[in-house]
């Protein structure tokens, strides 16, 4: 069996290690692995996608049987993908299996579980993260529209412990917050479909080595709302989970502030490792 050369782009950040550790666990992956800033003991390559130069000369240099992209940037993310994505479709070759991880904030209006079918409507302007949303609906049409031999991969909010030892911003927060004493509102009647880096690092990990094409939700069955899922998690970790509290967020101020109430998936267990049960660790 040939031997896979794969092209990791954001391999550094909090999803990208899990998968990138996750992809050096089968000799069979040649990983070759970006990063932004920082590098790490492993030798990964210090790439900035919107330098289109850089990135051509890499590209070209490895020939990649396979890239992922789990770049991720809540400031950066529209010149990344208008810069970057159309680099890469420019001069990946067609044969080339690309994986582009996206994200449920793509779906702005109505309620969930939304279906991969489902209308995407970015989130309104007055959302703080609308930027980011429009960015990944950008990128998910320049994929469907460019490169044929594509999985598109929605996921909701990611959570847990990755292999370095790193917790997601959310959690971290929870943990800061309650080991100083203090309580935290979440409100009950928001919803999303938490999933699990770990779960998500090895769904990925799946369809490299698959033939799946085309969009996929990714994640648990269940949906929860951000009460529920932080006074859980806060429990499985020994924390004092009644500090925290419910609160509820009314339909009109959702509305002014552009939240929608309810973005839960229906997913596809794509992997045979997701797990529907609450994972805290």
């Amino acid at each position: 069996m040939k031997k896979r050369r794969i092209l990791l782009l954001g391999g550094s950040g909090y999803l990208g290690t899990q998968i990138y550790d996750c992809l050096r666990q089968n000799g069979e992956h040649e990983v070759i692995a970006t990063c932004y800033s920082t590098g790490r003991a492993d030798g990964f390559i210090r790439l900035d996608v919107t330098d289109g130069p850089s990135f051509v000369q890499l590209l070209q240099e490895i020939s990649p049987d396979v890239v992922i992209w789990a770049l991720m940037s809540s400031t950066d993310e529209p010149a990344i993908i208008k810069s970057g994505m159309n680099t890469l479709l420019e001069h990946l070759p067609k044969e080339s299996r690309f994986i582009y991880i996206s994200s449920d904030g793509i779906f702005g209006q109505g309620n969930g579980a939304f279906v991969e079918a489902d209308e995407v409507v970015p989130l309104a302007d007055v959302n703080p993260l609308a930027s980011y949303s429009h960015a990944k609906q950008l990128g998910e049409m320049l994929v469907q529209t460019r490169h044929d031999n594509h999985a598109i991969v929605r996921l909701g909010p990611i959570y847990g412990r990755n292999s370095a030892g790193n917790w997601d911003k959310r959690v971290a927060f929870m943990l800061s917050e309650l080991a100083a004493g203090r309580e935290m509102l979440r409100p009950g009647n928001l919803y999303k479909t938490f999933v699990h880096v770990e779960d998500v690092a090895h769904a990925i990990c799946e369809l490299v080595e698959g033939e799946f094409t085309g969009l996929l939700h990714l994640g648990p069955q269940e949906k929860e709302s951000y009460y529920s899922f932080f006074h859980k998690l806060a429990g499985s970790l020994g924390m004092d989970a009644e500090r925290i509290k419910e609160s509820s967020l009314a339909e009109d101020e959702a509305r002014e502030r552009g939240v929608p109430l309810d973005t839960s998936l229906d997913t596809r267990l794509a992997s045979s490792v997701l797990r529907t049960r609450f994972r805290q660790g």
